[in-house]
């Protein structure tokens, strides 16, 4: 007999008595009850509520608390609400904005929370619950239990916050080219799920679309950064003010030169997305918190300096901090890229499936890694492993590897010789076979000597030769001249006895030389 489903049966009835016991209690245990009166009626009978219940009546709320769905409603007293701005009271549509910024649906009792809770709102927005307060005003009088919900009396408004995103786009004096950055990334496609269909083309069986149906917008720094509009994200942000902006932009822009003349359009885009990429920290990291350095999204380290600050707002989905200067270090913004042996991209040929290893061991020391073998018998001479790179910076790199022949536990060893070459993107292909002729090419090395013990140390490469206009070997190692896309190809000696061209690689760096 099986006995495992009438036990989680019997577990999910446990757990499912036990939450709604804790509800039950939460009830019970409230003193002050008035379950023969609605929400409305409880406000109305506080006269120290009597201006928060004109509100309620002004924007017909009064007959949405008056109903049975449940709500949780935190009313300012009337001493609370003497600062309102007029403006806002005279005008239905922002007053309704601000009333419903108090009201939340379900019943949220302090007993209820923990620490602290982000509680939905009827305008949207989020506002932070906690035992003691919501947002910055304290509850003078909690957890007034009635028939369609719970009140709670509090000292302070609960003004609607702007976003992240709404706070950026109202900056008229500071940050403003920040600004023009994030505007410029708004764009809109035609999302064929949601358009309407007026009819099908008979001639290729494709639906026509009613025009302007269907239509999404959507912000590209979001989708690949942070989304700053959403509410249910939270994130502290740093906008720069436009010197600051220009200064950190300026200091990277030679790394993302994609043309030698001076007028390089694609470079200042770049340039000031490799800025602003790392300006969005998640979570909320209040003034009193904020450490030396914060780690950004793509975990970039973001210096903070606290004298900088020059205003702060506190958003509803985080906390932005304006600042006229953020010194990113140059190591963190241009890093070195690791290329790791057992993710190449292709083979120089199809047919060599049998001698390809992918291998995952443990260094001399303890230390798990993987790498790629390529080794035995019938592989070509010259044989090649590519590697795909993308967004070479404009710079000098200083190209090292970790290359462990082990092919055999014997000694002596074969003796494995095998270059780094880089080349062109485009790979030209004939009859399954891949060929491309080498831009910059390094000299034949060794893997490791013939003897034992095997050699797990880094080997700087040293002595290229080769170049054209997008890469070239200054210096005798790898210099990107043009931001960009390369191959890097691994090659075996040419020749084709067993094992003696062979190819092994745990990972190869290139170190910026900055």
């Amino acid at each position: 007999m099986n006995i495992k489903r009438p036990l989680l049966v019997l577990l999910l009835f446990t757990v499912a008595l036990s939450a709604c016991k804790k509800q039950w209690d939460d009830r019970t245990a409230i003193a002050d009850q008035q379950l023969d009166k609605n929400l409305m009626q409880q406000i109305q009978q506080n006269s120290n509520l009597s201006t928060f219940a004109g509100y309620l009546t002004k924007i017909g709320y009064d007959k949405i608390l008056a109903a049975s769905k449940t709500y949780t409603v935190w009313a300012p007293d009337n001493q609370a609400l003497q600062g309102i701005d007029a403006a806002t009271v005279a005008d239905t549509a922002k007053l309704r904005l601000f009333v419903a910024n108090h009201i939340a649906n379900q019943t949220y009792l302090t007993s209820s929370i923990n620490t602290s809770a982000r509680i939905r709102t009827l305008n949207g927005k989020n506002v932070t619950f906690t035992p003691t307060t919501v947002e910055d005003a304290s509850i003078t009088a909690a957890n007034q239990y009635v028939a369609n919900g719970v009140l709670h009396v509090i000292n302070k408004p609960l003004t609607p916050k702007l976003t992240i995103w709404d706070f950026v786009k109202s900056l008229t004096t500071v940050g403003t080219l920040q600004k023009a950055y994030l505007q410029r990334q708004d764009t809109t496609f035609v999302d064929t799920s949601k358009a309407t269909v007026s009819s099908i083309d008979p001639a290729t069986g494709r639906p026509i679309l009613v025009a302007g149906t269907g239509v999404v917008s959507q912000n590209k720094y979001f989708n690949r950064v942070a989304n700053l509009a959403h509410e249910d994200s939270l994130y502290t942000y740093i906008v720069l003010t436009d010197d600051a902006y220009n200064a950190e932009r300026n200091k990277v822009s030679r790394f993302f030169a994609t043309v030698t003349n001076s007028t390089d359009t694609t470079m200042n885009i770049l340039s000031a997305f490799n800025v602003l990429k790392d300006v969005a920290v998640r979570g909320v990291v209040q003034p009193a918190d904020l450490p030396a350095f914060l780690t950004s999204v793509n975990g970039v380290r973001v210096p903070i300096n606290k004298s900088a600050i020059v205003q702060t707002y506190q958003a509803s989905n985080g906390i932005v901090y304006v600042m006229n200067s953020v010194n990113f270090a140059l190591a963190d913004k241009i890093p070195t890229i690791t290329i790791q042996g057992e993710k190449p991209s292709f083979f120089q040929r199809t047919d060599t499936r049998g001698n390809i290893a992918f291998r995952t061991k443990v260094d001399n020391v303890g230390v798990p890694f993987s790498d790629l073998l390529v080794s035995g018998a019938n592989l070509p001479a010259s044989y090649f492993v590519a590697y795909k790179l993308s967004n070479l910076n404009t710079c000098q790199y200083r190209v090292v590897w970790r290359a462990i022949n082990d092919i055999a536990y014997s000694d002596p060893r074969p003796t494995v010789q095998q270059r780094l070459a880089f080349g062109p993107i485009t790979p030209i292909v004939s009859a399954g076979t891949v060929s491309l002729p080498f831009t910059v090419t390094f000299p034949y090395t060794t893997t490791s000597s013939a003897t034992l013990p095997v050699n797990y140390s880094e080997v700087t490469l040293t002595g290229a030769t080769g170049s054209n206009t997008n890469i070239n070997s200054t210096g005798g190692t790898l210099t990107v001249a043009k931001y960009g896309s390369v191959n890097m190809y691994l090659q075996g000696a040419n020749v084709s006895t067993t094992n003696l061209n062979a190819l092994t690689l745990d990972y190869v760096k290139l170190i910026p030389i900055l």
